[in-house]
C-alpha cells in the first residue's frame, strides 16, 4: 500500500509521545518497545538484515522513515546504523523532495551526521540534504542515556572527528551496516513503490503514478496535497504524463479527474518483473 508522507506522518511517534509526560524531554523519554520494533519490522521489509522479529506486511514510506528513524534510532543505535547502511547502497532511491519535507519533522543533526559519514556513489544525492541539516547548539551524545556514563563521555570527545565537531555529536562507535543490506534485486521484489521508482527515477512523476496505482483515479489538487507538493509542479508533470499517453484526463462536474491508462497500468503493476 502507498502511504502519503504527509498526511498521518509519524503515527507511532505520536503515539509515543503522547504516553510521555509533555515536560520529560531526550534522553529521559523511553520510547515503547512496539515503537522500536515497529521501526525494525519497517527497515527489514526494506532489505536490512535485523534478527528478531519479521517484516512489516506493508512497504514502508521511505523518507518517513529515515525521519521516524533520526528520531527513535538515538535510543537504539542499531537503527541508525541499519539505515545508514541502506543508504549507502540504495541512496539513489530516496525522493530528495519529499526527503526535504519530512526532515522538517526529523532530527536534522542525525540526518546531517549519517549524510557525512554514508559513502559511495548512490548515497551521493543524498548527501545534499545537508543544507537543510542544523546542528545541534551544544554537544550531545548521539546515543540517549550514554550521556550519564563519564567514562563513554571522555572517550567519545578524545576520539571526535570533525565530523562529530560539525554536528555536535558524539559517539565512541558507529559502523556503517552496509554489509547487513539486501542486493537490490531482492529488495525491490518486496517494495514495488520503490522498483517503480529504480525504472523510472525518485521523482515526482514517479510518486504521481505510484499514487494513482493505488486509488485508481484522482484529481491534481488532491494529488498535490497528499504528497505534499505544490500544485503547478504536479500540473506540469500531469500534462507531460497526458501528452505521453501515460494518463488520461475525465470532465468530472468543473474538474478534471485523471487516471492511468489501462494498459500502461497492468504494466506498471508487473514491475518488479
Amino acid at each position: 500500500m502507498y502511504h502519503t508522507p504527509i498526511n498521518g506522518i509519524f503515527k507511532y511517534t505520536l503515539k509515543w509521545y503522547i504516553i510521555s509526560s509533555n515536560d520529560v524531554k531526550g534522553a529521559d523519554m523511553i520510547p515503547k518497545m512496539e515503537l522500536l520494533t515497529a521501526l525494525y519490522r519497517k527497515w527489514m521489509r526494506l532489505g536490512v538484515g535485523f534478527s528478531g522479529t519479521e517484516p512489516s506486511l506493508e512497504e514502508p514510506n521511505l523518507e518517513e522513515l529515515i525521519a521516524e528513524t533520526s528520531l527513535i534510532g538515538r535510543y537504539d543505535l542499531r537503527l541508525i546504523e541499519g539505515m545508514a547502511g541502506w543508504i549507502q547502497e540504495h541512496g539513489d532511491l530516496i525522493n530528495m523532495s519529499l526527503m526535504h519535507k519530512n526532515i522538517k519533522l526529523a532530527d536534522s543533526a542525525v540526518i546531517g551526521l549519517v549524510s557525512d559519514l554514508v559513502g559511495g556513489a548512490v548515497s551521493q544525492k543524498f548527501k545534499k540534504i545537508v543544507k537543510y541539516c542544523t546542528p545541534k547548539t551544544q554537544p550531545e551524545m548521539l546515543v540517549y542515556g550514554s550521556e550519564k556514563s563519564e567514562e563513554t563521555r571522555t572517550e567519545a570527545v578524545k576520539n571526535e572527528t570533525a565530523v562529530n565537531r560539525r554536528w555536535n555529536l558524539y559517539y565512541i562507535d558507529l559502523r556503517i551496516k552496509s554489509d547487513a543490506v539486501f542486493q537490490r534485486s531482492f529488495m525491490l521484489k518486496l517494495n514495488h513503490n520503490l522498483a517503480r521508482r529504480a525504472l523510472f527515477g525518485a521523482e515526482m512523476r514517479t510518486e504521481i503514478l505510484n499514487y494513482l496505482l493505488e486509488k485508481e483515479r484522482s484529481f491534481p489538487a488532491e494529488i498535490a496535497r497528499n504528497l505534499g507538493y505544490r500544485y503547478h509542479r504536479v500540473m506540469e508533470d500531469v500534462h507531460g504524463l497526458i501528452k505521453d499517453g501515460a494518463l488520461i484526463q475525465y470532465e468530472n462536474g468543473r474538474k478534471k479527474e485523471i487516471t492511468i491508462a489501462q494498459p500502461f497500468a497492468d504494466y506498471l503493476r508487473q514491475i518488479p518483473f
